[in-house]
């Protein structure tokens, strides 16, 4: 008889935990924001503009998810996916915004982040874990089940081991769309919000400057293909874009530098696409049949980016390391670029474009790892490359919000090409599943692209 009161307690001290803020079942809302306690208060007017749109929005704090899912997750993260998993089955979540990276310039997270082990380096490289928001996205399994990315419950999730096969075999299929602002500070916060208000509140994709589409590219892989990859790569996203002007800087063209690029974005876009090369702090490609580097944008170049409210949607994939937020000045990542050397950056690329007070983009879609493009893997496709030319196939057949356009590429990607689970993890499946976890969103999934309203400048 103790014992069994005893298990009553416990189920009602669990089903008091988990009907909590999540029982409120009679409110549907499409838009979940996460944060830490801090950061609360400078988001609330984006949750006002949201619903002003019709955006349903709801923002909890990463304190009282920690506090609901007491009963459920064996980690921060994994808790992190169990409440969204909840608010996507009580409330109706749609999009799921975690607003928070590192701690300052610290080791610590504001919101925790989930590592893939997926052993795969590059070039004889090494590289045996890497961000991936993806499984904050991917809820359920192919059954319909929670998917721990954890099949054999060892505690290390998308394990991949090197020279092996699959030990995790997740769905890897987005059943929300999930985006990062992996902001460190209030002032942060505060200008992406800022940001994100300005550009939906004005109807952009009637402009003239979102109608141009800047693409970024060169020679990628001078000794492995008789063609200009990302050219080639980026003239097959054009044609996807009918009704966008194309702004071509090809170092096969003699028009590609950072002051080029730099002058374009000033200019207003509504994308721009990087294909080549990257590591956190830059983005470079190759001339034709030349193994010379051409920087196209470093960090330090984005303090001459003042394009204002006239923001684009950025695209990298190929670009390794793009979007790897968990950089610090104190903290060293050996990560690749002609060698391992060390960055002691304060934030990566892709957030430093979309933190740029004065413009850079309004968000950010690329690699937190290595990436690898068909001519990497011994399959010949499944490419990093498919993923950023058919996110403007996508937006072409009319997908306006950001994260679906994100959702529904990664799905379509996953359809197109067949994920063996018994390949050793140096075949061309591992790269397949690498390259669609590691294709992460800096910015809003909720984001209405071009903006909702009808405003002056």
């Amino acid at each position: 008889m103790r014992w069994l009161a005893v298990s009553a307690i416990i189920f009602i001290l669990i089903s008091t935990n988990v009907h909590g803020i999540l029982s409120i079942n009679s409110i549907n809302y499409d838009l979940l924001i996460v944060a830490p306690k801090r950061f609360i208060h400078a988001l609330k007017p984006l949750a006002e503009h949201k619903s002003r749109h019709g955006i349903r929005t709801r923002i909890v704090s990463i304190e009282e998810v920690y506090d609901q899912m007491f009963w459920y997750g064996r980690d921060k993260a994994e808790k992190l996916k169990y409440f969204i998993k909840f608010a996507h089955e009580r409330w109706g979540i749609r999009y799921v915004l975690l607003v928070g990276g590192k701690k300052h310039q610290g080791r610590g997270y504001w919101i925790p982040v989930r590592y893939s082990h997926l052993c795969r380096g590059y070039d004889g490289m090494k590289e045996g874990k890497f961000l991936s928001d993806l499984y904050f996205a991917d809820i359920y399994d192919e059954n319909g089940n929670f998917s721990s990315w954890d099949d054999n419950g060892n505690g290390i999730f998308g394990e991949w081991p090197e020279n092996g096969k699959a030990l995790d075999r997740p769905d890897l299929h987005p059943d929300v769309c999930v985006g990062r602002l992996p902001c460190r500070n209030l002032r942060e916060v505060k200008i992406v919000v800022r940001k994100i208000i300005n550009y939906e509140n004005r109807r952009w994709r009637d402009r003239e400057w979102f109608k141009r589409f800047v693409v970024v590219a060169g020679d990628t892989y001078p000794d492995k293909t008789d063609y200009y990859d990302g050219e080639v790569y980026t003239q097959m996203g054009i044609d996807y874009m009918k009704g966008f002007k194309p702004i071509r800087l090809w170092a096969s063209e003699g028009n590609l530098s950072w002051i080029r690029v730099v002058r374009e974005i000033n200019r207003g876009c509504g994308f721009i696409w990087f294909s080549g090369h990257g590591n956190p702090a830059l983005w470079t490609t190759h001339p034709p049949n030349s193994e010379r580097w051409i920087y196209g944008l470093k960090l330090w170049h984005m303090i001459f980016l003042h394009n204002r409210y006239r923001l684009p949607i950025c695209i990298s994939g190929s670009g390794c390391f793009n979007n790897m937020f968990n950089v610090t000045i104190f903290h060293s990542e050996w990560v690749y670029f002609k060698g391992l050397i060390p960055y002691n950056i304060p934030f990566c690329w892709g957030w430093g474009l979309v933190r740029n007070p004065r413009g850079g983009s309004i968000a950010t879609i690329a690699s937190t790892a290595f990436s690898y493009e068909s001519p990497d893997i011994n399959r010949g496709e499944g490419g990093i490359e498919w993923l950023d030319i058919h996110f403007f196939e996508t937006y072409a057949k009319g997908y306006d919000i950001l994260g679906e356009v994100w959702a529904r590429t990664i799905d379509a990607f996953l359809d197109n090409f067949t994920i063996d689970w018994d390949d050793a993890s140096e075949k061309g499946s591992a790269l397949i599943a690498k390259n669609v976890e590691e294709w992460l969103l800096i910015g809003d999934p909720s984001l209405k692209i071009g903006g909702y309203a009808d405003f002056s400048d």
